[in-house]
Protein backbone atom coordinates (compact mmCIF):
# COMPACT_ATOMS: atom_id res chain seq x y z
CA UNK A 1 0.00 0.00 0.00
CA UNK A 2 3.02 2.43 0.93
CA UNK A 3 4.19 1.65 -2.26
CA UNK A 4 1.22 2.29 -4.21
CA UNK A 5 1.04 5.42 -2.45
CA UNK A 6 4.70 6.64 -3.34
CA UNK A 7 4.38 5.82 -6.94
CA UNK A 8 1.09 8.26 -6.93
CA UNK A 9 2.45 11.22 -5.49
CA UNK A 10 5.40 10.91 -7.92
CA UNK A 11 3.35 10.34 -11.04
CA UNK A 12 1.29 13.38 -9.37
CA UNK A 13 3.99 15.73 -8.85
CA UNK A 14 5.32 14.66 -12.15
CA UNK A 15 2.24 15.32 -14.44
CA UNK A 16 2.60 19.02 -12.67
CA UNK A 17 6.00 19.55 -13.61
CA UNK A 18 6.11 19.46 -17.40
CA UNK A 19 8.86 21.95 -17.54
CA UNK A 20 12.38 21.08 -17.52
CA UNK A 21 13.00 24.24 -15.33
CA UNK A 22 10.31 22.73 -12.49
CA UNK A 23 13.55 20.25 -10.93
CA UNK A 24 12.54 16.60 -12.63
CA UNK A 25 15.81 14.94 -11.00
CA UNK A 26 17.04 14.52 -7.64
CA UNK A 27 20.72 15.34 -6.60
CA UNK A 28 20.98 11.62 -5.65
CA UNK A 29 19.53 10.35 -9.07
CA UNK A 30 22.24 12.98 -10.49
CA UNK A 31 24.99 11.80 -8.67
CA UNK A 32 23.96 8.17 -10.08
CA UNK A 33 23.85 9.66 -13.40
CA UNK A 34 27.52 10.69 -13.48
CA UNK A 35 28.90 8.00 -11.73
CA UNK A 36 27.34 6.11 -14.59
CA UNK A 37 28.46 8.93 -17.02
CA UNK A 38 32.33 8.49 -16.19
CA UNK A 39 31.96 4.68 -17.16
CA UNK A 40 30.00 4.68 -19.72
CA UNK A 41 30.42 7.98 -21.72
CA UNK A 42 33.38 10.21 -20.75
CA UNK A 43 35.61 8.23 -22.93
CA UNK A 44 33.95 9.76 -26.12
CA UNK A 45 32.46 12.72 -24.56
CA UNK A 46 34.81 14.29 -22.42
CA UNK A 47 35.21 14.72 -18.93
CA UNK A 48 33.54 18.52 -19.77
CA UNK A 49 30.95 16.65 -21.94
CA UNK A 50 31.96 19.29 -24.76
CA UNK A 51 32.27 16.30 -27.14
CA UNK A 52 35.16 14.73 -29.46
CA UNK A 53 36.45 13.71 -32.64
CA UNK A 54 33.13 11.55 -33.07
CA UNK A 55 30.93 12.56 -30.28
CA UNK A 56 28.39 15.68 -29.60
CA UNK A 57 28.79 18.32 -27.04
CA UNK A 58 26.48 17.34 -23.97
CA UNK A 59 26.26 20.85 -22.50
CA UNK A 60 25.57 24.37 -23.54
CA UNK A 61 24.58 25.97 -26.55
CA UNK A 62 25.48 23.23 -28.62
CA UNK A 63 23.33 20.87 -26.45
CA UNK A 64 20.37 23.03 -26.58
CA UNK A 65 20.17 23.66 -30.67
CA UNK A 66 19.92 20.10 -30.97
CA UNK A 67 17.35 19.25 -28.19
CA UNK A 68 15.39 22.47 -27.78
CA UNK A 69 12.15 21.82 -28.13
CA UNK A 70 12.72 18.12 -27.84
CA UNK A 71 11.15 15.80 -24.91
CA UNK A 72 13.45 14.33 -21.97
CA UNK A 73 12.17 11.28 -23.63
CA UNK A 74 13.50 11.46 -26.96
CA UNK A 75 17.21 12.13 -25.23
CA UNK A 76 16.89 8.64 -23.06
CA UNK A 77 15.59 6.53 -25.87
CA UNK A 78 18.28 7.86 -28.21
CA UNK A 79 20.85 7.18 -25.57
CA UNK A 80 19.28 3.96 -24.23
CA UNK A 81 19.30 2.80 -28.12
CA UNK A 82 22.43 4.17 -29.26
CA UNK A 83 25.11 4.36 -26.62
CA UNK A 84 27.98 3.45 -25.58
CA UNK A 85 29.04 3.47 -28.89
CA UNK A 86 30.74 0.17 -28.45
CA UNK A 87 28.20 -1.29 -26.75
CA UNK A 88 24.71 0.01 -27.89
CA UNK A 89 21.18 -1.03 -25.65
CA UNK A 90 23.73 -2.58 -23.18
CA UNK A 91 22.36 0.05 -20.47
CA UNK A 92 18.83 -0.23 -18.99
CA UNK A 93 16.35 2.70 -19.36
CA UNK A 94 16.59 3.55 -15.48
CA UNK A 95 20.74 3.88 -16.09
CA UNK A 96 19.83 5.93 -18.96
CA UNK A 97 17.14 8.01 -17.25
CA UNK A 98 20.17 8.55 -14.52
CA UNK A 99 23.01 9.48 -17.00
CA UNK A 100 19.96 12.39 -18.68
CA UNK A 101 19.69 13.95 -14.92
CA UNK A 102 23.26 14.17 -14.80
CA UNK A 103 23.28 15.83 -18.07
CA UNK A 104 20.20 18.19 -17.27
CA UNK A 105 21.96 18.94 -13.86
CA UNK A 106 25.37 20.10 -15.90
CA UNK A 107 23.26 22.39 -18.17
CA UNK A 108 22.31 24.21 -15.46
CA UNK A 109 18.65 22.54 -15.04
CA UNK A 110 17.39 22.79 -11.60
CA UNK A 111 16.97 19.46 -9.54
CA UNK A 112 13.98 18.44 -7.32
CA UNK A 113 12.66 16.39 -5.14
CA UNK A 114 11.60 14.10 -7.06
CA UNK A 115 13.69 11.53 -9.38
CA UNK A 116 13.51 11.77 -13.29
CA UNK A 117 10.94 8.56 -13.82
CA UNK A 118 11.93 5.70 -16.96
CA UNK A 119 8.33 5.82 -18.01
CA UNK A 120 8.54 6.67 -21.20
CA UNK A 121 5.13 8.58 -21.24
CA UNK A 122 6.26 10.61 -18.77
CA UNK A 123 9.29 11.17 -20.03
CA UNK A 124 7.72 12.29 -23.13
CA UNK A 125 5.59 15.22 -21.27
CA UNK A 126 8.89 16.72 -20.24
CA UNK A 127 10.53 19.50 -22.92
CA UNK A 128 14.09 20.37 -23.12
CA UNK A 129 13.60 24.39 -23.07
CA UNK A 130 16.19 26.95 -22.36
CA UNK A 131 15.84 29.70 -19.83
CA UNK A 132 12.87 32.22 -19.68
Amino acid sequence: MRLVATLLVTLLSMAAANSIWDGVYSKAQSSRGQKLYEAQCLRCHGEALLGGENSPPLVDKDFLEKWQGKSVGSLVELTRKTMPSDGPGKLTRRQCTDIIAYLLSSNGYPSGETELPSDPAVLDEILIQPKK
